[in-house]
């Protein structure tokens, strides 16, 4: 199966980012081989997406996790395959409903002992900027939190934490869950459905999305200057 997703590694070093280069190296080989695995047994995509779902919403884990990146192309073969469009989103619903309640019980309960324990021993800020997320956005912290990059696996956890009614919580997240199913799986289930995928994964398709990819990044990168200068005295 062609290396689709190696074009994100190329852009990150292209973008002079090579820090991350072998973290995101490594991550794309992870997405390539399960795409691989999902190609050859479909069966397996609704488990996919719940797992993927799950992992995400999870405290410390759904920073590693490329969610965005596994849900987009499971839908994508998803719709492709023609599977149940509504199955596919209650699975990817349900996992991030139940990734967000178990990281808020988790907060509930060991609240007193997550500072001082790994990770958060070393990145005290992961729980600092969920605080203040939270202290400034109240309930409505879950719903907006879910679709924040950095900060969106531990806003659940920092709810449970500062002891936030349970019922209150489930409310946002069931809400949450629903929109967040509804944007990022339809999207690509239905471009999935009219994409020619073998054509995708040609290298004329790998050569379309680098060439778009190269362009966000320089388009990034030419903003980001822009302002800097722009700021300057």
């Amino acid at each position: 199966m062609p290396k689709v997703f190696y074009i994100a590694p190329v852009v990150l070093y292209i973008n002079n980012n090579k820090q991350h280069y072998d973290l995101c190296r490594s991550i794309t080989n992870m997405i390539d081989s399960l795409l691989g695995f999902l190609t050859l047994h479909p069966e397996y995509i609704f488990l996919t997406v719940f797992a993927v779902a799950l992992c995400e919403s999870l405290a410390v884990v759904g920073i590693i996790v490329p969610g965005v990146g596994l849900i987009t192309a499971a839908s994508m073969m998803a719709g492709n395959l023609q599977l149940n469009v509504g199955i596919i989103l209650l699975c990817a619903m349900s996992g991030a409903f139940l990734g967000d309640a178990i990281s808020f019980l988790l907060g509930r309960i060991f609240q007193p002992h997550l500072p001082h324990v790994w990770p958060f021993k070393q990145h005290p800020d992961w729980i600092e900027s969920g605080h203040e997320f939270f202290i400034r956005h109240g309930g409505k912290s879950i719903f907006f939190g879910r679709f924040i990059g950095p900060i969106r696996p531990f806003i659940p956890m920092v709810a449970g934490m500062l002891a936030m009614p349970i019922n209150r919580f489930m409310m946002w997240n069931g809400l949450s869950a629903v929109i967040w199913g509804l944007a990022y799986l339809l999207p690509g289930y239905y471009l999935g459905e009219q994409l020619n995928i073998k054509w995708l994964l040609s290298w004329q398709g790998l050569a379309a999305l680098l060439v778009i990819s190269a362009v966000a990044v320089l388009a990034s990168y030419y903003v980001k200057h822009s302002k800097q200068h722009t700021q300057k005295p």
